[in-house]
């Protein structure tokens, strides 16, 4: 009953008693004198009767009305009396922790409740009147209860003490013990709480921050955390070999914007700070270090999960960039000797099935660069169907048998020409052997095959006319090399005349400049019957030196054996020949320093995941489609699954099917995982690369916060109504 209800109850049972009172005053008076009747009494008195009576009726029902508050207010005590001894014994006996009583007159155990005795392995017979020194010498209680119940018997105050001790297993057991004295000083209540989980989650907490910022501090990344209003709250060692400044110079100090070079601080918001759950912001910089050399740097940042700084990373890229620049202008000397060499180079990603070519190479198939887009399976169907299943094969070993890729083959182009191509490639691979890409050389040899049928055309015509030839043709006897008969050409080739040349043989003339070359081709004769485009040097009347396609059949020509020679004058030709060997030689070199910078670059590639994966978030990168193309270690620990099994998925069903659909709904903020029992915050980047190929990628960042979670989460300690924080 509220307190207003029970103060109207109170004046209507006033009221009520005063009018009793009042009744009966009239009745009695009527009764007693008998001169009047009541009603005569009750309605017609006298004045001084009637101020005596209402003054007696007020008083009576006044005294009733202290009367009645007094029961009512010793029956709530009572109750709330009856209610606190219910709590106190419905806590003595729930609670998680050792309690019991002692009476500060003797040091007895007045009592205990069943956690005590089941901690010290006490039964409540044994212990309930025994001296708390006898159980201490019995070592059934700690000396160290003992003394502090002394102590705040001594004090009369509370103390709170912590005691650990050895526990079975090797382990280590922390307990709190503390002491209150009760009921004005007769009893002291002692509670004894296990807080060894409470420790070693302390420990866990301090050994995790210490794991945090050693990877903070020795990361090779120049990191820093900024506060709203630019100053640098927190710097780890890569920053300060970045600015050459030390870390008590820097941190609380300066504002980070000091150190922008030729106005970069534009390209940031206020701050470097913004609302938490922006997406991360990639940068590229010009820093300023105290020694005034300007550092490019590339640079991110994003804002830090529940609070208001930021954190920003800093990449020196200023090797990159000369990198890049002699990369550039390698590419341009590449492109003008391709067109001077007639080759085109093309590079082919076999993971992604990505074909790439050199502007020359559009130039030999006969397509438009900027419409035409090079595949795989486009160039399979422009090669001859003759040389098809060949030129398949080579590139199948090439890939996994590791044999060289060097083949000719007959292209069938667009335009219905006839091409023959010569071509080289080397394949590059990952850490477990498999194929990566190819990287090649294409060369137009249609000349060199039509001049080689072409060759072997004239070869059969010429036999037969020889006087029309253009080709030096020779006759001579078997038996000793005399010359029989020679064309025009020869003489023209040669200088010497017809009749200057027949009855004498090439060493009387000194037509061969090596005698050795001379052996070769007898040699050949003597094996095989016939030599073909034997190359050799002949010294013609003039002096000149010149060089000749060979060739030699055994003829019989007057009835007797003899060779039939045709050479063609190649001088020219090897000397194109040669130029282009040279040529093909510089851009072969200009090739393998290609070849040692995409290795550089892989390497650096290789160090960038090896880093990612000593950090405990899971971290997944991936391409314009959506599809999984890098993510660190961390990710396959908890998926659970293999480098193969992860890569090239499309990386929303993976998160939805190991259950962070939730945090897929909801990023930047922090949820529970049931199937792992750990929290995690989800947080997507976009990665823009428009220097690579214009397209948006994606960073996936998903943080551990259970750590976090289980700190903060810690109860106060509550106690006889009142609040005890752990010291």
């Amino acid at each position: 009953m509220s307190k207003l209800l029970q103060w109207k109850w109170h004046i209507v049972t006033t009221f009520g008693c005063f009018v009793l009172f009042w009744i009966g005053d009239a009745l009695i008076d009527a009764l007693s004198f008998g001169g009047e009747s009541f009603l005569h009494e009750l309605l017609s008195v006298e004045p001084r009767e009637l101020y005596m009576r209402t003054l007696t009726s007020l008083l009576l029902a006044l005294f009733f009305l202290f009367l009645e508050v007094f029961s009512e207010r010793r029956r709530n005590t009572e109750s709330l009396l009856r209610h606190s001894d219910q709590l106190a014994s419905t806590f003595f006996e729930t609670t998680g922790d050792a309690v019991c009583i002692i009476d500060t007159a003797t040091l007895t155990i007045a009592s205990a409740n069943a956690i005590f005795c089941q901690r010290y392995a006490i039964s409540e017979k044994e212990m309930v009147g025994q001296s708390l020194a006898d159980l201490v010498a019995a070592r059934r209680l700690p000396r160290e209860m003992q003394s502090q119940v002394e102590e705040t018997v001594a004090g009369g105050s509370p103390l709170t003490r912590e005691i650990s001790h050895e526990v079975e297993g090797g382990n280590r057991q922390y307990e709190e013990m503390l002491t209150h004295p009760i009921g004005g000083g007769q009893s002291v209540l002692q509670v004894t709480r296990d807080i060894t989980m409470r420790r070693n989650a302390e420990a866990l907490l301090r050994e995790s921050e210490a794991r945090y910022r050693a990877i903070f501090d020795n990361t090779g990344t120049a990191m820093a955390i900024i506060r709203p209003d630019g100053t640098l709250h927190m710097v780890n060692r890569g920053f300060e070999a970045v600015t050459g400044f030390g870390r008590k110079e820097l941190e609380g100090i300066k504002r980070w914007t000091e150190f922008m070079a030729g106005g970069n601080g534009a390209l940031l918001p206020d701050g470097l700070t913004g609302r938490e759950g922006e997406a991360r912001q990639n940068l590229e910089l010009q820093i300023l270090d105290r020694f005034g050399n300007v550092k490019v740097m590339a640079g991110n940042w994003a804002v830090m999960a529940g609070t208001e700084h930021a954190v920003l990373s800093l990449v020196d890229i200023s090797a990159q960039k000369t990198v890049e620049q002699a990369l550039r202008e390698s590419q341009a000397s590449l492109a003008v000797a391709q067109q001077i060499a007639g080759l085109g180079s093309w590079e082919w990603e076999v993971t992604t099935n990505t074909l790439t070519w050199s502007d020359e190479l559009y130039h030999l198939f006969g397509v438009d660069s900027a419409t035409f887009v090079p595949s795989y399976e486009w160039f399979l169907d422009v090669i001859h169907p003759d040389d098809r299943e060949m030129v398949i094969r080579a590139i199948n070993d090439a890939l996994y048998n590791k044999k060289p890729f060097r083949t000719d083959y007959r292209l069938l182009l667009p335009n219905g020409a006839l091409r023959t191509h010569s071509t080289w490639a080397d394949v590059t691979y990952d850490r477990d052997g498999n194929p990566l890409r190819l990287i090649g050389l294409n060369q137009d040899i249609t000349w060199r095959t039509e001049a080689e049928q072409a060759l072997r055309i004239s070869e059969e015509k010429f036999s037969k006319a020889f006087r029309a030839s253009p080709d030096s043709i020779v006759i001579t006897r078997a038996q000793d090399g005399m010359y029989i008969d020679v064309n025009e050409a020869f003489e023209k080739i040669t200088g010497y005349r017809r009749e200057e040349v027949l009855g004498k043989t090439s060493l009387e003339l000194q037509l061969w400049v090596d005698p050795d070359a001379r052996m070769v081709m007898l040699r050949l004769m003597n094996q095989f019957g016939h030599v073909r485009n034997l190359e050799v040097r002949f010294r013609v009347k003039s002096g000149e030196i010149r060089e000749l396609l060979w060739s030699a059949d055994v003829i019989e020509y007057r009835g007797e054996a003899c060779l039939i020679a045709i050479s063609r004058d190649v001088t020219e030709q090897r000397h194109l020949e040669k130029e282009l060997l040279e040529s093909e030689a510089r851009l072969f070199m200009k090739h393998e320093e290609l070849k040692n910078l995409f290795h550089q670059m892989e390497a650096i590639r290789l160090e960038w995941e090896e880093t990612m994966d000593c950090i405990s978030d899971m971290f997944i990168l991936t391409d314009k489609w959506g599809k999984v193309r890098r993510f660190n270690r961390a990710v396959e620990t908890f998926t659970g699954l293999a480098h193969r099994d992860i890569v090239g998925r499309d990386w929303l069903p993976l998160l939805e099917e190991f259950g962070l659909k939730p945090h897929l709904e909801s990023p930047g903020v922090e949820l529970a995982h049931p199937q792992s029992g750990k929290r995690f915050v989800l947080n997507r980047y976009a990665f823009p690369t428009a220097d690579i190929d214009g397209s948006t990628r994606e960073v996936i960042i998903i943080t551990d916060t259970t750590a976090i979670r289980l700190r903060q989460s810690q109860p106060p300690l509550r106690l006889a109504g009142k609040v005890h924080h752990p010291h």
